[in-house]
């Protein structure tokens, strides 16, 4: 147990630090790991290859596929060229549809793809309107982990969750998505409020000279695709929600996709392989090895040890809501989910525990705890890299790590009061207040405009 520990610690530090091969080390633990636990249990490779959870890996390929077709047909430019359109330069309103459309790919697409594509053309509408893009960016970035928690299949920590505890697409809908955008809205409002209405207007003159000259259609390379994978894509989506099999809609949806896109793209299933991020799928391998040797060397023994009976379910819940958002800011998100999925089954199972505070505090907190550090999410750090090499002036390291963590505190505690509305529905009359509080506060300015 000691030894897998260890090795356990090494993979996640050699994910950590960049100028380690995490790949390489995360293999070379997971074979000595089976090795161990093989000479001590007797188990053959067959046992150690079972471990993994295949659908989940599955689902985590089907959806890298997809993300790079979607990426190679320009839907996202399109996207947010259309979204600056629609608000005819009004920087707030822009600043809205921004970030909710960057919520709603990020649960569907990887957050740093999203990003990769977005930013860019964020920063260029920006420089073309003559303002800075720092906080349109800021923005996204922290909306994109709310995005996570929209579906089961927006991440690969979602993923490998989902997967353990058959969490399908109907259950996020049920009990994730009234927090989800209540969250989203409030987040948004914030920003609107206290951060952008700080910073200078757009100058009406080149407000209308970059309407005239941005055109969303000159992104369509091919109309007829374009078109063609946007309706796949919202498809495969609906098909998530509706059948229960989530890996099976995902490789089906993908292999169509390729096919259907060869004659376009002259990319073969053969090319799209080479573009699939391989090191992260042998990352998850290892770590599943790992953590189910440690399930068979006594980890969950560990836990049915302690006397959990004697604390209330509700501090229980509350406790991993804090501690597990704490830990995923400062860890990977995926090892943090694989080492605490046993100890949530153990406490649902054994202890008897109510599944949906538990599965709301687990899920919340390794999506938005990533927030607190830039280095806690890739998509952030993926969002400082664009800024840099842009030269954004108003977005470095040190107001994305200040502004992060005072919105992962806010999220946070929003979760703790909605987690109480879990327990006991009384607290939903002072939600539903906090709802209509929000829309007042978003509609009446607007209102105020179209009068004048």
């Amino acid at each position: 147990m000691i030894l897998l520990f260890i090795l356990f610690a090494f993979i996640i530090a050699s994910y950590t630090i960049k100028d380690l091969d995490f790949v390489a080390i995360s293999l070379l633990c997971m074979f000595f790991g089976a090795l161990i636990t093989g000479l001590k249990t007797g188990f053959e490779i067959g046992t150690f290859v079972g471990f993994i959870e295949w659908d989940a890996i599955i689902v985590i390929l089907s959806m890298s596929i997809i993300t790079k077709i979607a990426q190679d047909s320009n839907v996202l430019e399109y996207v947010a060229v259309k979204l600056f359109k629609l608000s005819k330069g009004n920087r707030s309103l822009f600043l809205y549809l921004l970030c909710v459309i960057t919520t709603l790919l990020a649960a569907i697409i990887t957050d740093v793809v999203v990003v990769l594509i977005l930013a860019p053309v964020v920063v260029r509408l920006c420089h073309f309107l003559k303002i800075r893009a720092g906080t349109y960016l800021l923005g996204m970035t922290i909306c994109i982990n709310i995005g996570s928690i929209i579906t089961p299949f927006s991440s690969g920590e979602n993923i490998i969750i989902s997967d353990a505890f058959k969490l399908n697409t109907i259950y996020f809908i049920e009990n994730y998505w009234i927090f989800s955008f209540f969250l989203l809205f409030a987040t948004i409002y914030i920003i609107e409020r206290f951060i952008l209405s700080k910073e200078p207007e757009i100058e009406e003159e080149q407000k209308r000279f970059v309407l005239d000259l941005v055109d969303a259609d000159i992104m369509i390379k091919n109309k007829k695709m374009f078109y063609f994978n946007s309706v796949a894509i919202i498809i495969t989506i609906a098909l998530f929600a509706i059948l229960p099999v989530l890996y099976l809609t995902a490789i089906f949806s993908a292999l169509i996709l390729v096919l259907v896109n060869k004659n376009y793209t002259k990319k073969s299933m053969r090319d799209l392989l080479k573009d699939i991020e391989w090191e992260i799928i042998f990352f998850f391998i290892s770590l599943y090895v790992i953590v189910r040797s440690m399930g068979i060397a006594g980890f969950r023994e560990i836990f049915t040890n302690i006397p959990f009976e004697i604390f209330n379910p509700i501090a229980v819940s509350f406790i991993l809501l804090i501690f597990i958002s704490v830990i995923s800011g400062f860890v990977a998100n995926t090892p943090t989910a694989l080492i605490f999925i046993p100890i949530i089954d153990t406490l649902i199972v054994d202890f008897g525990f109510p599944s949906l505070p538990l599965f709301f505090s687990f899920i919340i907190a390794i999506n938005l705890g990533g927030n607190l550090i830039p280095q806690g999410a890739a998509a952030d750090m993926m969002t400082l890299k664009v800024a840099q090499d842009s030269g954004v002036e108003n977005l470095g390291y040190k107001r994305l790590l200040k502004t992060g963590a005072l919105f992962a505190f806010i999220h946070i505690a929003f979760a703790l009061f909605y987690l109480l509305i879990i327990i006991n529905p009384l607290f939903s009359i002072l939600f539903i207040i906090a709802i209509l509080t929000l829309v007042v506060l978003i509609v009446l300015p607007y209102l105020r405009r179209y009068k004048k």
